[in-house]
């Protein structure tokens, strides 16, 4: 789905810039595009036909955010995040009340990441993209959308502000002109011993011209500067893989997505998913096992065509010219009585998968049918045998001897 993505600045500036990442889905909707990318946010309500064709993500810059993490045990994590406001007391210039905070999963130090930011700032922003009718699906910082890189640090220079990250993720902006002695600070607080002589460092910037000068500025035989250049600084944090913390939880979090009828209607479409493909997979065994039994029947068919009319070929209509046949012969005496005995004997095997005969003989003089079988439990050859003397039939079961997997018999069937 398109991701349309709010860069929204500071809390004191009167513009916004957008960005969609899939531009031709939008306009293929016959919905047009702004020109200009840089709006002012009391205009907000026209990016409103483009939101509803996509996925909103509002980005804040680091400025309005109180970054921190905290140590919280590894048991009922949800109920000890509840005391993470308490933790961040001493730490908060506004008293805990004011304050809205989000909580990110444990990271592998053992850390978990927090972003407090004013409660009555972001109510304010709720209240904007409501009154604008657009649905936002995240809300997240512009510093915890820079990739990491395990193999280097990164500084990404959008404007006059400059995003860090290391390669252990610790995460911090500031100023270009505050760098240089921020990032010594953050040397100290490492152990020297451990740091390379030149420190890899991806410097993503617009122009030619930002990388040189933020280059001269770098302590002097510390990093190895990369340059990354790119079109648009938005445009890199719009299209991050990072998964950063979205700050719609507890009050802001979209009711749609927490409501119980979605819960619910969500389940039920999964147990049908899983019942539906349950039945295709069934009704596609039966289908196999129709079509054997189908190639096994057609097969006997044959054999039992060549045993009663060894000089005829077997025709393609051979069922309706056997029914026929048998229909016409009912009753008869000889070869005939034959048919009649082979069709009241045979019509009592019900499934040839449990029970099939192997060869099929007549005496007529003694008006006997001789059945070789097989079954494929011993109890199912003497139902059939029961089955047969209950239809008026005289049945001399020779004994069962075991066969592969089944069990072999002659049948002397008189009436």
């Amino acid at each position: 789905m398109t991701k349309l993505t709010i860069f929204w600045g500071e809390r004191s500036d009167s513009t916004f810039y957008w960005y969609v990442d899939k531009p031709q889905e939008i306009t293929s909707k016959a919905i047009p595009l702004l020109e200009e990318h840089e709006i002012l946010k009391a205009d907000l309500a026209c990016l409103a036909d483009i939101a509803m064709h996509s996925q909103v993500e509002l980005v804040l810059p680091f400025n309005d955010v109180h970054f921190n993490q905290v140590e919280l045990p590894n048991k009922a994590q949800r109920h000890l995040r509840k005391a993470v406001p308490f933790l961040l007391e001493e730490q908060l210039a506004e008293s805990v009340d004011d304050v809205f905070i989000a909580v990110g999963e444990r990271n592998k130090s053992g850390q978990t990441p927090v972003r407090a930011i004013e409660l009555e700032y972001m109510n304010e922003i709720d209240a904007a993209f409501k009154e604008a009718e657009i649905s936002l699906k995240k809300i997240s910082i512009d510093l915890d959308n820079v990739d990491l890189n395990a193999e280097a640090a990164t500084v990404v220079l959008i404007g006059e502000q400059v995003l860090f990250v290391d390669q252990e993720n610790s995460r911090w902006g500031c100023n270009k002109l505050d760098f240089p002695w921020l990032i010594q600070k953050h040397l100290i607080n490492d152990d020297e011993e451990d740091l390379p002589v030149a420190i890899p460092l991806n410097v993503v910037a617009k122009e030619a011209l930002d990388f040189q000068l933020f280059e001269q500025s770098l302590p002097a035989g510390r990093f190895a500067a990369n340059e990354v250049l790119i079109d648009s600084a938005y445009q890199y944090l719009a299209e991050t893989k990072e998964e950063s913390i979205n700050l719609l939880q507890g009050d802001f979090e979209p009711k749609v997505e927490n409501s119980p009828l979605r819960r619910l209607i969500t389940k039920a479409a999964v147990i049908f998913a899983i019942v539906f493909t349950a039945n295709l997979l069934y009704q596609g065994s039966m289908v196999f096992t129709l079509s054997a039994q189908a190639e096994n029947l057609d097969s006997h068919k044959e054999v039992l065509w060549k045993q009663i009319f060894p000089r005829r070929k077997m025709p393609k209509n051979a069922n309706r010219q056997i029914r026929s046949r048998i229909k016409a012969l009912s009753g008869g005496k000889g070869d005939d009585a034959f048919l009649v005995m082979l069709e009241s004997v045979t019509e009592k095997i019900t499934d040839l998968s449990k029970l099939y005969p192997t060869n099929i003989s007549y005496d007529a003089s003694r008006n006997e049918l001789r059945l070789d079988l097989i079954g494929n439990e011993y109890e199912t050859l003497n139902a059939y045998r029961d089955t047969l003397t209950q239809a008026g039939f005289q049945v001399d079961m020779n004994s069962a001897t075991e066969r592969g997997e089944g069990y072999s018999s002659r049948f002397i069937v008189k009436k």
